[in-house]
């Protein structure tokens, strides 16, 4: 969990199973891009069967060096219901974690989407969406990437799920950190206040489509 969490534009919460590797991975490298932009973004990260106080996975701390971010200083957090009330925006790693933190805060099926989906739904949010929305930026992108969402079939299976690279090869938690990355270049530019028309053109490895109009 990271200690931007004071007022900000946004506020991110990351969630995967141990806070290890994949939402820890997310965490610091939204924080990175957080503080090199100067964006107000505020971003926090837990597990739902997470230990608390355990370091970023050695694995998963190399691959984030290689996209120049820090592992330093991280600790894992256990997934609680003041995390998910804090959030205007909750990225899971996958589909199952999605439920597990609707069961823990119903409420929060408005604002919980799984990373990979948010960055498809991301490509195809309307600007207008979120120029006439008021408040803070991450609400606004909320309510932006559920009207998207009302436009198509509503996707299934793991395709939108990020696997977890724990006790795997090195070359898994590397690839595992570049999807995240790439997910996130979709995601950033919509919590930048002044947004520019359109999304970065970016190469896209394994980030599912948008999904066909129902």
């Amino acid at each position: 969990m990271t200690s931007a969490d004071g007022l900000a534009g946004a506020s991110l919460l990351f969630v995967c199973t141990g806070n290890l590797c994949r939402s820890a991975a997310a965490d610091r490298m939204l924080t990175a891009w957080a503080m090199r932009s100067g964006r107000s973004v505020a971003v926090r990260s837990a597990g739902t069967l997470a230990r608390p106080g355990r370091p970023i996975h050695p694995s998963t701390a190399r691959a984030l060096r290689a996209h120049g971010v820090s592992g330093d200083g991280f600790t894992s957090h256990r997934l609680s219901e003041d995390d998910v009330d804090w959030a205007d925006l909750v990225l899971t790693m996958t589909a199952e974690h999605r439920e597990e933190v609707v069961a823990l805060n119903p409420r929060a099926m408005q604002k919980c989407f799984t990373v990979l989906e948010a960055a498809a739904l991301s490509r195809a949010v309307v600007e207008q969406q979120l120029r006439l929305a008021s408040g803070r930026r991450g609400p606004a992108v909320a309510a932006a990437w559920r009207e998207t969402r009302l436009r198509f079939a509503r996707p299934l299976g793991p395709d939108f799920d990020v696997v977890d690279p724990i006790d795997e090869p090195e070359d898994l938690h590397a690839d595992v950190v570049d999807q995240i990355a790439v997910a996130l270049g979709y995601i950033t530019p919509l919590l930048e206040e002044d947004r520019e028309q359109g999304a970065p053109t970016v190469r896209m490895p394994r980030l599912p489509p948008v999904p066909r109009a129902a």
